[in-house]
């Protein structure tokens, strides 16, 4: 049986080999840099850093049972634990719960049993479960039941205010006849409360748990929200709404890097997007401006979209665009969905105007472990569907001390975007979803999502109200083509393009002629070329083609006379320095895509040709960028596998140490946090210290001290009989003596 430990730093010696590797998989912070021996360990496992750290781990069903082992007076015990909480749990529950608190080092055994570490007491505050000091610490007599069954109805109403903390109110000032007034004034002459240095009213803890009826914490505490009463959707049904929605995102993000290739938008001086030109993308995207937000700063999160650097600079798709056009559906999303799962940009931030897309002001840490936690909260539901209020509540049972205020904000945020992703379906976890929880990297995630896309096409369906179907995602050469002759009318399973004048205008634009455009849609189309929509294409033609450009340095000519004295009357035309040489023919100083630029935006369909008459077809010239990714922050787990091999490394320092000559220990370097730690916890053992001490001179000193009390930067204690205050930055090592 293993033999009861004398301090804290012993409890952990003691521990087997598999308690140790439990606790550093708890407390991973333990293992980073490894200590050099298990004392070291100890020393770092009582700073109050670390501690902190551990108890933000627990859900609230553990954090009440901490808080309540906190104020029972050592040994803390089962039946004592069992009364203070009102019978709410079994006495297995509670012994499981102790054994994860003591694995987790929060609480340790000496040979009494149990009792809380110092730095957890220090964790929680001097109110824990919201009690205050008990009666005697604050000079304060405790009530009976029988006091307040005869008290007046005020100070129940005072008390009831006080009852579930804090504990500490302030007096009430003005009016002294007022019924708070009178409550405390009937409270003091029983001398039932206490005073802090402030002046501020104290509650003794007796009264605050016979106000509670000798509970620490409220029954719902200990028990976690259920999602019993949430529906279930079939989960075909639930991968087949993801797939849709992973699929019409797809396209979203197809359609933007489009639109950057060919029309980069500028960056602000500050950094970051124009509201201005947000709103274009997202009109041009039929999308309404969070959406478009969103998707702008998933592909540069995705590093498919960045800052060009120039003197003047824009955001351009980068060289990944074109590798990731290419690769499969699946694939695309992969590297979106990780994209989004591992950065700390959050949009909950963004104010509705939405200014601030691309800036600093969006980069939020804390959003990564929120957006995961919550992602979790749905795997653990049994397939429920949830909404952003239920897994708010699941999360504040969670991780109660590490929420933020607006967390009902958050998780809206979050789960709208799961949803827009396919990471979740009908409110429910996707089979995608579940894989992201388990995935390293992209590679993992595009065989999950790929069984739930819909089926890339290669053909629409051409009808005679000059719109187009397309019954599923379109890829390549012909989304494209979609894509420059119709405008997307509606999104869905399928999707609805419209031909309009302005949009064969821009295929025109871009040099097709109108037969290339009747062949090309007609060779697509599952149907027969409508007649409507070759009238319209070859009526657009007629009228676009009437002004051709050459280069000498630029000429134009038209075989309507008419057109010619119109070109020669614009005025916005006036900056080409036209000159008419025929009856057909003008010409101008400036280049022939200067002059082709400035008639498309003077509303001139032109068609540029060589200088035998061919027409030429223009590409507009689509910008790249290099990638240059920001700093990431890489998380590597602690594997089991490290975990031991850390174990076996701290066996090694503990043999290393214990080997050297008794007495004076050797003293490493050791930072204030941790030499704080290690003499609080002497002070709390009343144990003495081997301390090395900087003096005014310069000189180490070698010190056996005992440690009394530390706080405010000062520990104060004897020193061979001699009382002392050394400051905390001036030890350079401590070591239990």
């Amino acid at each position: 049986m293993r033999q009861a430990a004398r301090s804290y730093a012993d409890d952990l010696r003691g521990r087997s080999d598999s308690d140790l590797a439990d606790l550093l998989l708890r407390r991973p912070d333990l293992a980073r840099p490894a200590p050099a021996d298990l004392t070291a360990m100890a020393a770092r496992a009582g700073t109050i850093a670390s501690t902190a750290r551990a108890v933000d781990a627990l859900d609230r069903r553990a954090l009440s049972i901490l808080e309540a082992a906190v104020l029972l007076r050592p040994p803390v015990t089962v039946e004592g634990l069992s009364t203070l909480l009102g019978n709410s749990l079994t006495a297995e529950e509670l012994d499981e719960i102790l054994d994860d608190l003591w694995t987790r080092a929060l609480l340790w055994r000496d040979d009494h049993g149990l009792r809380p570490v110092t730095s957890v007491v220090d964790v929680l505050g001097p109110y824990p479960a919201g009690l205050g000091p008990g009666a005697a610490e604050i000079g304060a007599t405790p009530l009976t039941p029988q006091d307040l069954e005869g008290a007046p109805d005020e100070v129940h109403a005072v008390l009831g205010a006080l009852t579930w903390g804090p504990p500490v109110a302030q007096p009430p000032t003005g009016d002294a006849a007022s019924r708070t007034a009178r409550a405390v004034q009937w409270l003091q002459a029983r001398d039932a409360l206490g005073n802090t240095e402030s002046g501020a009213l104290l509650v003794p803890r007796e009264l605050g748990l016979l106000l509670r009826g000798g509970r620490s914490h409220r029954p719902e505490d200990l028990v976690a929200p259920s999602a019993a009463e949430a529906p279930i959707p079939d989960r075909d049904h639930v991968n087949t709404a993801a797939g849709g929605a992973a699929a019409e995102l797809l396209a979203h993000c197809d359609e933007l890097l489009a639109l950057l290739a060919a029309d980069p938008v500028p960056v602000l001086k500050g950094g970051g997007l124009a509201v201005r030109d947000l709103r274009s993308l997202a009109r041009s995207l039929d999308a309404d401006v969070r959406r478009a937000a969103f998707l702008v700063e998933l592909l540069v999160a995705a590093e498919l979209v960045a800052d060009d650097g120039e003197l003047e600079p824009h955001f351009v798709p980068t060289s990944h665009y074109d590798i990731w056009r290419s690769s499969p559906p699946s694939q695309q999303w992969a590297r979106l969905t990780w994209s989004w799962w591992t950065s700390v940009r959050t949009l909950h931030l963004l104010p509705a105007s939405g200014t601030g897309v691309l800036g600093a002001d969006l980069t939020w840490p804390p959003i990564r472990a929120l957006r995961q936690d919550a992602v979790k909260v749905l795997q653990a539901s049994d397939d429920h569907a949830l909404d952003a209020s239920q897994v708010e509540d699941a999360l504040r049972f969670r991780r109660p001390r590490r929420l933020p205020r607006d967390l009902g904000a958050v998780l809206r945020t979050a789960l709208d975007e799961a949803a827009l992703l396919g990471v979740t379906g009908m409110g429910a976890l996707s089979d995608a979803g579940r894989v992201l929880l388990q995935a390293n990297g992209i590679d993992d995630l595009a065989d999950a999502i790929h069984p739930h896309l819909p089926e890339p096409v290669e053909h629409v369906i051409l009808q005679g109200d000059l719109t187009a179907i397309a019954p599923g995602p379109l890829t390549g050469q012909l989304a494209d083509i979609m894509r420059l002759t119709s405008d997307v009318e509606s999104r869905g399973g399928a999707t609805v393009y419209r031909f309009s004048p302005a949009s064969v205008a821009r295929a025109l634009d871009r040099g097709w002629t109108a037969d290339e455009l009747v062949e090309t849609l007609a060779a697509s189309s599952l149907t027969p070329l409508p007649q409507a929509l070759e009238y319209l294409v070859r009526d657009e033609a007629r009228r676009h083609g009437q002004v051709r450009i050459g280069g000498a340095s630029t000429y134009i000519r038209t075989d309507d006379p008419a057109r010619v004295a119109e070109l020669m009357s614009r005025p916005e035309l006036a900056l080409l320095r036209l000159s008419q040489i025929s009856s057909s023919v003008l010409v101008s100083p400036a280049e022939p895509s200067v002059v082709h630029e400035v008639l498309r935006e003077a509303g001139i369909g032109a068609v540029a040709e060589t200088a035998t008459g061919e027409t030429v077809h223009r590409r507009r010239g689509e910008r790249r960028t290099v990638s240059r990714p920001g700093r990431r922050v890489t998380h590597t787990l602690l594997t089991p596998e490290a975990t031991e091999e850390i174990v076996h490394q701290l066996r090694a320092g503990e043999e290393a140490a214990a080997s050297r000559p008794t007495g004076r220990p050797a003293l490493a370097h050791t930072d204030p946090t941790t030499a704080l730690a290690i003499l609080r916890e002497a002070a709390a053992d009343q144990t003495p210290v081997w301390i090395g001490y900087a003096s005014s001179s310069g000189q180490i000193e070698r010190l056996l001290f005992h440690p009394e009390n530390a706080e405010g930067g000062r520990v104060t204690g004897m020193v061979s009989g001699t009382r002392r205050v050394l400051s905390i930055h001036r030890i350079t090592g401590a070591a239990p003596a």
